[in-house]
C-alpha cells in the first residue's frame, strides 16, 4: 500500500454531484450511458498508476469489468446529511476485485479475500465501521516513504517499526502508528496466501537479476533494476519492489523526484 494523489477537480463525478447534491452512486454509474463512470474510473486509476489502492496488483492491464472503483469510507454511510459519501472524490479509489474472482480450489474463500473485498465482509459481520477513518490507513493520508518490510520467507508484509515513528498527521484510531499499520494489513488481509504468493514472484524475479549481475560481474544492476521497475508508473508490487531494492530504489526515486 503506497501513497496516492489524486487529481484536483473538476471532473464528471465532482460536477455531477454539484448537480445532484443528494444523488448516489448507481444513479451516477447510470448517467449518461455510463460514460461518465468509465472516464472517472479511467482518472482515478491513472492518478494510481494503475495499481490497486490497497495490494498494488496492476489492475490497469486487465479488463475494464476487474477494475472497480471502492468508496474507502462506505457510501452507504447516511449519519450525516451534509455528507454524500457516494459522490465524494476524494473518498473514491480504485482498487482489483479482491479475489473473488480468483480459483476457488486453490484460494478458497473468504480467507483469500483482500482489498476492499475483505473489508466489506468484515464491514458486514460489524467489525469494521462504516465511518472507517483510522481504523486502517487512507492511502490518500499516506506518507510518500515505505511503511513496510517483508518477509522473503513467507512473502509477508510487516510492520516497519521506525518508519512509523516518522509517521504523523494520520487519523488513527489506535495507540501507535504501528498498531495502525498492523491493522490496516489485517482489515485489508493484505497477508493472505493468494497474496503472499504474488510477492513472492516479485522476489523470484529480483533473485533471477541478482543471479545474472554475479555471472556478469554487473556492480551497476541495482540502479539499473531500479530504472526498469520504477521508470514507468507504477510496477506490480511497488512496495515490495521498493523494500528489495532498499537504499537504491530511494536513490531513484528522490531523482524522479517521488511523490505518491
Amino acid at each position: 500500500m503506497k501513497k496516492i494523489n489524486k487529481s484536483q477537480g473538476p471532473n464528471m463525478l465532482t460536477q455531477y454531484a454539484r448537480d445532484n447534491p443528494t444523488g448516489d452512486w448507481v444513479a451516477f454509474r447510470e448517467a449518461d450511458s455510463g460514460e461518465s463512470y468509465k472516464k472517472v474510473r479511467k482518472l482515478i486509476f491513472s492518478d494510481q498508476g494503475g495499481l490497486c489502492a490497497y495490494c498494488e496488483s496492476k489492475v490497469s492491464v486487465l479488463g475494464k469489468h476487474q477494475q472497480r472503483v471502492e468508496h474507502y469510507h462506505s457510501k452507504s454511510d447516511k449519519s450525516d446529511a451534509n455528507k454524500n459519501w457516494a459522490l465524494e472524490w476524494c473518498n473514491v479509489i480504485g482498487v482489483c476485485l479482491g479475489g473473488s474472482d480468483s480459483d476457488k480450489a486453490t484460494h478458497p474463500l473468504p480467507i483469500n479475500l483482500s482489498c476492499d473485498s475483505y473489508k466489506d465482509h468484515l464491514v458486514t459481520k460489524g467489525k469494521v465501521p462504516l465511518a472507517c477513518e483510522g481504523s486502517f490507513l487512507n492511502p490518500l493520508e499516506m506518507a510518500t516513504f515505505n511503511l513496510f518490510s517483508f518477509n522473503k520467507g513467507t512473502g509477508e508484509l510487516l510492520v516497519d517499526l521506525d518508519a512509523c515513528l516518522q509517521l504523523a498527521g494520520v487519523t488513527n484510531c489506535y495507540g501507535t502508528m504501528a498498531e495502525l499499520v498492523e491493522k490496516t494489513i489485517e482489515i485489508l488481509n493484505l497477508n493472505c496466501d493468494r497474496l503472499k504468493e504474488q510477492r513472492l514472484e516479485v522476489l523470484k524475479s529480483y533473485n533471477q537479476e541478482l543471479t545474472k549481475a554475479r555471472k556478469s560481474n554487473d556492480r551497476e544492476w541495482h540502479a539499473k533494476l531500479a530504472g526498469r521497475w520504477f521508470g514507468c508508473v507504477w510496477p506490480s508490487f511497488f512496495s515490495t519492489r521498493r523494500i528489495l531494492l532498499g537504499q537504491h530504489a530511494e536513490k531513484y526515486l528522490q531523482q524522479i523526484p517521488y511523490n505518491g
